[in-house]
């Protein structure tokens, strides 16, 4: 109880672990005309602070919903302050920005909690062990998962990241073409957004 003297409720300390789990996520570099190597920074850090706190990873996925008017914590408002910022000036509409960094945070939070999901509780068990008890499966019943052990214990969060990005990146240059550079005011005009 002692903690409610310096905050307020129970969704307050909450904000605050997880500010302070993100407090040193690197912004990214707005002028940057390389968005891709930008929003691949970002989620490379994301991931390692992510993964230095492997208890919290659900908080960092579910906490900015729960926060008044769903805004999110002051971290997260300012890492999508800076990426819109850095789309916009790659030439994407400020609803096209909006739309990738959503898709962007959702590929990292399901990515984070897959990886922590596939982390040990127990250090001794190892790669061996879940090999074994996956070469233990009734073949008639799971006949991939009693075949594939090697595949399924070789996990690489970094490979699977970087896999996950070259697809979402993919798929973003196909079907959003950014204009030339443009300011945030005048992607705001254009696509009918205030940003007063």
């Amino acid at each position: 109880m002692t903690v409610y003297r310096y905050l307020p409720t129970k969704e307050a300390l909450l904000d605050a672990i997880a500010d302070s789990i993100l407090s040193p996520l690197v912004t990214v570099d707005v002028t940057d005309a390389d968005w891709q190597r930008q929003l691949r920074v970002f989620a490379r850090h994301y991931r390692c602070l992510a993964l230095e706190h492997p208890h919290a990873v659900i908080l960092l996925c579910t906490r900015p919903h729960r926060t008044p008017l769903g805004l999110g914590t002051t971290m997260s408002l300012r890492s999508l302050e800076s990426v819109l910022a850095l789309l916009v000036n790659a030439g994407f509409t400020a609803p096209e920005a909006l739309s990738t960094y959503r898709l962007l945070k959702s590929f990292l939070r399901g990515h984070l909690l897959s990886e922590t999901q596939e982390m040990p509780e127990n250090p001794d068990e190892t790669g061996d062990r879940l090999s074994l008890a996956l070469r233990r499966l009734p073949v008639d019943e799971f006949p991939m998962l009693s075949t594939l052990p090697p595949l399924i214990t070789a996990y690489d969060g970094a490979h699977e990241l970087e896999c996950g990005l070259d697809v979402l990146f993919a798929g973003l240059v196909r079907t959003v073409v950014p204009a030339e550079t443009v300011t945030p005011a005048e992607s705001a005009r254009k696509s009918g957004l205030s940003l007063e």
